[in-house]
């Protein structure tokens, strides 16, 4: 299983050979996984970047603007820091914690299945994880 905000994709090992398979979490999941704690990773990732925008704005002005005027100084850049890398170790942690308290790769994997109940081998996360573990 391989794990993005929005999608995935999966391989079904089974006797006939590897069956690819993709999933969404918004519509397709809804009935599935937990939504609370999606929309909460999902709101963690909007403040992360708009928290990190307005820090490298500031940056930018203390850098390049008129350096006898700074906005904010360097607490303001620092408090700034915090609060992203905070959010960023939020989402970390929510997702991680979503994927393995709720055992959401069993139940994507089972999503619709008759009678064959799959296990899961492997988790890998996609490229949305490791962007937000850039800024804890």
């Amino acid at each position: 299983m391989q794990y993005g905000l929005f999608h995935g994709a999966g391989v079904r090992q089974c006797g006939l050979g590897a069956r690819p398979f993709q999933f969404s979490f918004f519509p397709d999941l809804l009935k599935v996984i937990p939504v609370s704690i999606h929309v909460n990773v999902l709101l963690f990732s909007v403040i992360l970047v708009v928290v990190t925008m307005v820090g490298t704005a500031f940056f930018m002005y203390n850098a390049f603007g008129k350096p006898f005027e700074t906005l904010h100084g360097p607490p303001g850049l620092y408090l700034l820091s915090f609060i992203s890398g905070s959010c960023g170790c939020l989402v970390m942690i929510l997702f991680a914690s979503e994927l393995k308290i709720h055992h959401l790769s069993e139940k994507i994997a089972n999503y619709k299945e008759g009678t064959y109940a799959y296990k899961t081998q492997s988790e890998k996360y996609s490229t949305s994880f490791w962007l937000s573990k850039g800024h804890c």
